[in-house]
C-alpha cells in the first residue's frame, strides 16, 4: 500500500517546542511502522512560513520575514535531526512550487465559484494599522482572570474568541484594538 504521511506544519517563528515534536514524532512513528509492514511511504513535512506569526516575530527580532524564515527553518531541521525524525523531505512553504500549486488550486476553486466572500468583525489595531490574528490579541481571561490570547487562555487553557477578552490589547504595541468590519474569502464546502 502507498502512503503519504505528514503532520501539521510547524510555524517557523520559534525554536521547536514539545508541541511541534509530538506532531512530527507521531507521524514519524507511523511512517516507520508502515514501512515495517511493507508499505511504500513518503513522509514529508516542512516549516510554515506564511501568516501573522512570521510577520510579528520578524518585527520583534528586527529581521525581514525571509531572513527570519531561513534562520528558524535551519533550527527546525537541526532539532528534528537531533531527535532522529526521519523525513523523506523537510521543506518550506515559501518555495516556488508550493506557491504555484496553491495559486492553481485557488484559481480553480474561484473559477468554479467555490470561493465565497463573507463579512465579519475582527479586531484592528489603529497604531499598527492592521487586522490582528487571534493570537496577537492579549487581555484578561473572562473565566479565570489570567493572561489570555484571542484564541486561548494561557492560565486555565479555555478556548476563547477575541471579543471575550477583557481589556484586549495588541500584543505588538499594546494599543487597544477596535472591532472593524472586514471581508474574508472562504471555500464553499
Amino acid at each position: 500500500m502507498k502512503k503519504l504521511i505528514t503532520s501539521a506544519l510547524p510555524y517557523v517563528n520559534n525554536v521547536p517546542h514539545l508541541g511541534n515534536l509530538i506532531q512530527v514524532l507521531s507521524a514519524d512513528v507511523f511512517a516507520r511502522y508502515s514501512r515495517l509492514k511493507g508499505d511504500e511511504v513518503l513522509y514529508v513535512c516542512g516549516t510554515d512560513e506564511y501568516g501573522t506569526a512570521t510577520e510579528t516575530k520578524a518585527l520583534q527580532e528586527g529581521k525581514n520575514p525571509d531572513e527570519l524564515c531561513k534562520h528558524y527553518h535551519e533550527i527546525h531541521k537541526v532539532a528534528y535531526k537531533w531527535f532522529c525524525i526521519a523525513f523523506d523531505y523537510f521543506g518550506r512553504t515559501s518555495i516556488k512550487e508550493h506557491t504555484e500549486i496553491t495559486q492553481d488550486i485557488f484559481l480553480k476553486l474561484h473559477k468554479n465559484e467555490y470561493i465565497k466572500e463573507h463579512k465579519n468583525e475582527q479586531f484592528f489595531c489603529p497604531h499598527c494599522n492592521r487586522f490582528l490574528a487571534d493570537r496577537y490579541i492579549v487581555g484578561m481571561c473572562p473565566h479565570c482572570g489570567g493572561e489570555g490570547r484571542g484564541d486561548q487562555c494561557e492560565s486555565c487553557g479555555k478556548l476563547l474568541e477575541p471579543p471575550e477578552l477583557k481589556t484586549p490589547k495588541c500584543s505588538s504595541c499594546g494599543t487597544e484594538p477596535v472591532l472593524k468590519e472586514t471581508t474574508h474569502l472562504y471555500i464553499d464546502l
